[in-house]
């Protein structure tokens, strides 16, 4: 391989993008469904401080079933929650930066998309239906097809400011979106590095009271 061609290699992958984003799926369950730890949007109150969502033509915040249009997710506790028909799209968005985004997506098809994006906007990954379960047909009841995904920044990535979510059919529905922080490793030593400490000084103590009252 001539000098060049190295040279254009490396400037290839400099070029390419990070990597992408990665993500877990729980199958829907009551406990699933439930919001985990983190900032929270059920859509059943206002915003928490600094959170925005952009509604654009078919999307908005709806209760119950109407055929044809949109399901409430199974699982649910039958509160309000977002969905997103034909051509439409939510954006939910906050100036903050986290590291993961969690949220409860129902009947899934394989026509529903959801983007992650950067504080700037920018989109971080995209998946769809398809990327969450292995037959994304919609069905309203199953485990398989009404999950919980969790998404998680890569080390590389910029921080997650917001998720959009987007559909070509009838429908998208989705509730209990969590923004949440991950401890960075340097952060999980330091933790480690403090409970040591705090086990050293503690047997040290022990030790102490040992001698002194024995």
């Amino acid at each position: 391989m001539t000098k060049f061609m190295v040279a254009a290699t490396l400037l290839a992958c400099a070029a390419s993008p990070a990597a992408a984003a990665s993500f877990v799926v729980q199958n829907g369950s009551t406990a699933s469904f439930a919001a985990p730890a983190g900032t929270v949007v059920n859509f059943n109150t206002v915003l928490p401080a600094g959170f925005r969502l952009d509604l654009v033509n078919n999307a908005g915040i709806v209760s119950g079933d109407s055929v044809g249009q949109y399901a409430q997710p199974a699982f649910s506790d039958g509160s309000a929650y977002l969905a997103v028909g034909p051509g439409g799209s939510a954006t939910l968005a906050s100036a903050m930066g986290y590291d993961s985004v969690s949220f409860f997506l129902g009947s899934i098809d394989s026509y529903n998309t959801v983007q992650v994006l950067s504080t700037a906007g920018a989109v971080i990954a995209s998946y769809t239906g398809a990327s969450f379960s292995s037959n994304p047909n919609g069905d309203q009841e199953l485990p398989r097809t009404n999950r919980r995904i969790t998404i998680t920044r890569d080390a590389v990535d910029a921080l997650i400011g917001g998720v959009r979510f987007l559909s070509d059919s009838p429908a998208l529905e989705v509730d209990n979106v969590v923004f949440s922080a991950v401890p960075e490793p340097s952060t999980w030593a330091l933790m480690f590095l403090g409970f040591g400490m705090v086990g050293t000084a503690t047997r040290y103590r022990r030790r102490r009271a040992t001698v002194v009252f024995g």
